[in-house]
């Protein structure tokens, strides 16, 4: 007879399990009657995310991770695509859409899953392969798009071209090629899970492309008769995409008396395109469900999410959400777009206030329930536990970590001792301005010559994570300060020709999103900032400009005599190169950056000076100033 100790505890390991699992395996396929979806004999409907990076970077930022030989990092799948998860999770998502695959294009600037003619990188497709093993996990689906119409990274052109070229939607290489592609998704055995992609239950759709033109509706029909034939259970998206009521009703006529395997259409909601959220439905209602794919709005954000709901459509998908970086940080909200809201980062940050970045993502959760008659729970704490990465100066305490998913800001602890007694000496850090370029938090209040400890925990407002692992003893030598210049707050003096620049667009496109920056205002001469301490150790300056040599940089002992660093300033540079959607449009700016490791001793004040004398822009832009120092900063002068 098992005794109720030993049942109490089966009873727990299996709520356990049950928990660790975190969601019960899908029982249907999606299927389609009328207008609508549904799971069994329930109405599916959602609001979720479109997920760009889930399978690699779409960022833009080519020195995210240089050593990779990627535009975007490689991906580590341990964390990077959990992350988003957890973050879809902790939002309430049932559903999201990938925005399609990689195709070789001969230029070995990323790593394709299309490599060849009927090839394909088993690397890139076991990331698929964890997408779908965790889909399972956290019982979200997904909208699987293939290969886009967009060419960055490779899309319909390259096919084409890898298989001889031709028109992609006519020529029949490239279309037995891209039913090759089909036949391979679909019989697909998950190195994970040891299912088929044809038997996954997490794949709501299938989508052929991003952004498919209008008027190919014979190899939309061609392409979704061939699916249904291998893949008779998952639904298929229509691929194209209709700007306003008039594409939208030819799209629909298409469907109905020519696709009739395509089981739903699909619009968007930006500011380029038209028609209201009820105008789009009228024109799918009681024939086919409508989709909004995509939307982001910034003025009419919360008007869209409440005309889904009210309205008949089946959901609606956020024009974009990113994820944590293995290496540090957070990914950026400028994607490679031409303007600087594409976007958005779980549970929004500071960074993004200009476009409502927390607000909206709240309003997603909150949506995301009520869409479903649910009501909307608490907020979860943070998912995790941060991971503190070694001091990146040898000297002083520059932290970078790993984030946790759900946690709104960071807390960094010290202690004289791997065992505490631990003091929070960071208040709460908004990691969202600095990027995986920068450190995330450096210690300005350490005192010279004395060893500390270091860990850091995240947190929200329903609670704080475990602390991350303890890094040091820590040797310092200089007490350090990043001045992301948001202000002049940190600066001993300035030019009255220097003020803080304010714009996003382009900028933030330009500059990597690097928000703050000092300028020169047009049309002047040189202008300068000076800081000051009672001993200057080191200085690193961001700078940003259409052309080299635009800083000088001078130290001095009393602030009266100056002596120029040239010979001592080791200068390192990111050249611009074009936004992959806009080109030279919006292309980023120069990066460069002043690094002086060492000042004399009895330096005090370091001095900054623009070039760019008398020029009717506002070049150089200083984005960003690390100071080394022992003692105290300089206050600003009266």
């Amino acid at each position: 007879m098992v005794s109720k100790t030993a049942l109490f505890f089966a009873i727990l390991m299996t709520v356990l399990i049950a928990t660790i699992s975190n969601a019960a395996p899908f029982n249907h396929y999606i299927t389609k009657k009328g207008d609508r979806l549904y799971d069994g004999e329930n109405v599916f409907r959602f609001v979720g995310v479109n997920a760009p990076a889930i399978n690699g970077h779409y960022d833009g930022y080519k020195n995210t991770n240089p050593e990779s030989g990627y535009v975007y990092d490689p991906l580590e799948m341990s964390f990077e695509i959990e992350s988003y998860f957890k973050d879809m999770a902790q939002m309430g998502i049932t559903v999201f859409r990938t925005w399609g695959i990689t195709v070789s294009n001969g230029s070995n600037e990323y790593e394709s899953l299309v490599t060849g003619v009927n090839t394909y990188n088993e690397t890139a497709f076991r990331r698929i392969d964890k997408m779908l093993e965790l889909c399972n996990k956290y019982n979200i689906r997904v909208i699987l798009c293939l290969v886009k119409e967009n060419q960055y990274w490779g899309g319909t052109a390259a096919f084409s071209k890898l298989y001889g070229g031709g028109n992609y939607y006519t020529a029949p290489e490239p279309k037995k090629g891209f039913k090759h592609l089909l036949d391979n998704m679909v019989n697909r055995i998950n190195h994970y899970t040891g299912k088929s992609y044809k038997d996954d239950k997490a794949i709501l759709a299938w989508e052929f492309g991003n952004e498919v033109p209008n008027n190919q509706v014979a190899w939309i029909n061609e392409m979704a008769n061939y699916l249904k034939e291998i893949d008779p259970h998952h639904l298929i998206a229509d691929s194209r995409r209709a700007n306003g009521v008039e594409q939208l009703t030819k799209i629909v006529d298409d469907v109905m008396n020519r696709c009739k395997n395509i089981d739903f259409v699909k619009t968007r909601q930006y500011p380029n395109y038209k028609g209201t959220v009820d105008e789009l439905w009228a024109v799918c209602a009681g024939k086919i469900p409508l989709i909004i794919d995509e939307f982001q709005q910034m003025e009419k954000f919360a008007g869209i999410l409440d005309r889904v709901q009210q309205t008949g459509t089946t959901g609606a998908l956020l024009w974009s959400l990113m994820k944590y970086q293995y290496k540090g940080g957070i990914g950026g909200h400028a994607l490679f777009h031409a303007y600087s809201w594409g976007g958005s980062r779980w549970p929004g940050f500071n960074s993004g206030a200009y476009f409502n970045e927390e607000k909206n993502l709240h309003l997603i959760r909150n949506y995301a329930y009520k869409i479903r008659d649910e009501q909307v729970p608490p907020l979860p704490v943070p998912d995790g536990i941060p991971y503190l990465f070694k001091s990146s100066e040898k000297n002083a305490a520059a932290f970078k970590w790993r984030g946790t998913p759900g946690a709104r800001y960071y807390v960094v602890e010290r202690a004289t001792s791997g065992k505490g007694p631990w003091t929070n000496i960071s208040g709460d850090i908004d990691i969202s301005f600095d990027l995986y370029f920068y450190p995330m938090f450096t210690d300005s209040s350490a005192t010279i010559g004395s060893g500390y400890y270091y860990r850091v925990r995240g947190k929200n407002t329903s609670g704080m994570t475990a602390p991350s692992n303890i890094v040091g003893p820590v040797k310092v030598k200089k007490r350090m300060v990043m001045d992301n210049l948001f202000d002049f707050s940190k600066v001993y003096h300035k030019s009255s020709n220097l003020k803080i620049s304010t714009e996003t667009y382009p900028r933030l496109r330009q500059t990597e999103e690097d928000f703050g920056q000092v300028e020169r205002m047009p049309g002047v001469g040189s202008a300068e900032l000076v800081y000051g301490a009672d001993q200057l150790k080191s200085i690193q300056v961001v700078v940003f400009n259409t052309k080299p040599d635009s800083l000088q940089i001078e130290y001095s002992a009393d602030g009266v005599s100056w002596s120029n660093s040239r010979e001592s300033v080791v200068r390192t540079v990111r050249e611009d190169y074009p936004s992959m959607i806009s080109g030279e449009k919006d292309q980023t700016i120069g990066k460069y950056t002043y690094e002086l490791a060492t000042f004399p001793v009895g330096t005090r004040y370091v001095k900054l000076t623009t070039g760019n004398n008398g020029a009717a822009d506002t070049y150089p832009w200083i984005g960003r100033v690390h100071i080394g120092f022992t003692g105290f900063l300089a206050s600003p002068e009266k």
